[in-house]
């Protein structure tokens, strides 16, 4: 190993070693870290190309899982939307959208982070090592921009009337593969509602035709009335999240 090699690996281990030994307390920039670490080693290589893990259970000391119990929702959220944006800049693929979840463990040093990761299908269930992800429908590939397949013609005429809180509604128009929902900036839909969780679902086109996913929001996501975690949708059907309504249409 070369001396810039070596200085790079004791730069690594500092600044990812256990918080607690240096006197600081555990930061979110180190989970990210280590759910980047896990992808890269969980890597598999199949006919749908580089398959990496989608669930992440962040185990954590006690005492570390209480500091971020207050925004806990917050963060697993923020930091399964960043698994998903470097799955699509490293042309990685998902079986399902990434989730991540805290647990608090004793057998964990304080200040440190272990890391289970597996690749889940979209009910949560393990793929087992012998059976391979394969290309299908429920095979998430998050492509960059200008490599996706044509938009059949019903998808590219379909659009959403966003209504919150009073303002008039504001029309958006679909057409891509997969349009993400929520207060944050990098959504395809914004919405301005304290109600609303940062990402908060997402809608997906299957077959030609979208369906709404519930991204694990704090206070759910509503079709018609009645609460939904995943439903195909048709033209009229009103979706609601927190105040905002949005009604979806086929032109």
């Amino acid at each position: 190993m070369g001396i810039i090699a070596r200085v790079e690996s004791f730069l690594e281990r500092l600044f990812e070693a256990p918080a607690g030994r240096l006197g600081a307390t555990l930061q979110p920039v180190l989970l990210t870290k280590r759910i980047e670490r896990a992808m890269d080693t969980g890597k598999a290589f199949s006919a749908a190309g580089i398959i990496v893990p989608n669930r992440y259970d962040l185990h954590l000391h006690p005492a570390d899982f209480a500091e971020f119990e207050p925004y806990r929702g917050s963060l697993e959220d923020d930091l399964a939307h960043g698994a998903a944006s470097r799955a699509r800049r490293e042309h990685y693929q998902l079986v399902a959208r990434p989730t991540v979840t805290l647990v608090a463990d004793p057998a964990v040093p304080r200040g440190d982070v272990r890391v289970a990761a597996n690749v889940v299908d979209v009910a949560g269930e393990p793929i087992p090592e012998t059976m391979p992800a394969q290309p299908s429908d429920q095979t998430m590939v998050l492509a960059r921009s200008g490599s996706a397949p044509a938009t059949p013609d019903s998808a590219s005429r379909a659009f959403l009337l966003v209504h919150t809180n009073g303002a008039p509604r504001v029309r958006f128009d679909l057409g891509g593969a997969l349009i993400g929902i929520g207060r944050a900036s990098d959504n395809d839909v914004i919405v301005d509602d304290p109600e609303v969780s940062r990402h908060h679902c997402q809608l997906k086109l299957q077959h030609g035709a979208y369906s709404l996913a519930d991204l694990g929001s704090r206070n759910g996501s509503w079709i018609n009335g009645q609460p939904v975690s995943e439903v195909a949708l048709g033209p009229g059907d009103r979706i609601q999240i927190g105040s905002t309504e949005i009604e979806f249409q086929v032109g």
